[in-house]
């Protein structure tokens, strides 16, 4: 099976509001509510699961009805980090070894359905995949805000989501990471790659933006009033 998990566990209250940004109004529905209804139209997706905080899972709930989304079959509570809240969701139902699990933003709303598409197929294969998109600016590493290196340009690509695994992989990262916490761990592909294995690269897109500050909405915003995104 293809099973997404939209990762909605975080607080997100960035616009000096109080109603989380996966919350906010984004043209029709809200912004969590773009990729859930474009993963539930994905005839290769089967399941979908939803983790969000506690005091969310109510209000989520009742935004997509069992008759109308049947896709989504478990919410999951949100942890302390991403791997807590990631974690959770692999804990949430029960797997197969062989299942193919994607990991996605709640905040990026304008995820394509081709790109989901190349992920499943890749990592049916390879294990592992992710999303990327190559860097447009020079890149420079800095510690003590003094320049130490700059990395080739060819080399340097910035991560979207979503990230694809294979159960049996991410669930033996988390694990790994559970008894020995690894350092440098941002997202699902951090603890497959510091396990030693191998990703994939999926070439993302720049409409597959991450709304993070005020202006990524009004950007989102335009998006959808221009019809790039409907």
């Amino acid at each position: 099976m293809n099973i997404a998990v939209i990762l909605a566990g975080g607080k997100g209250l960035r616009f000096g509001g109080n109603i989380p940004k996966q919350m906010l109004q984004l043209g029709s529905k809200p912004v969590i509510s773009w990729s859930v209804d474009t993963f539930h139209k994905i005839d290769l997706i089967d399941k979908i699961i939803i983790v969000s905080e506690k005091n969310l899972t109510d209000i989520i709930k009742k935004l997509y009805p069992e008759n109308i989304y049947p896709k989504i079959t478990a919410y999951a509570e949100g942890g302390k980090e991403r791997s807590d809240s990631s974690y959770n969701a692999l804990e949430s139902i029960l797997f197969n070894e062989d299942d193919i699990i994607l990991f996605h933003d709640a905040a990026r709303p304008f995820i394509s359905e081709d790109i989901i598409v190349k992920l499943i197929n890749t990592a049916s294969i390879t294990g592992a995949a992710g999303t990327y998109v190559r860097a447009t600016d020079t890149v420079a590493l800095v510690n003590d805000m003094l320049i130490k290196s700059i990395p080739e340009r060819d080399t340097v690509y910035s991560a979207q989501t979503p990230q694809c695994f294979k159960y049996d992989i991410i669930k033996k990262a988390h694990m790994i990471n559970k008894k020995a916490p690894m350092k440098n761990v941002t997202d699902d592909i951090s603890l497959v790659v510091n396990m030693g294995a191998d990703v994939a690269v999926i070439i993302g897109s720049n409409m597959n933006i991450k709304i993070t500050t005020e202006l990524d909405m009004k950007f989102a915003e335009f998006l959808i009033t221009a019809g790039h995104v409907c």
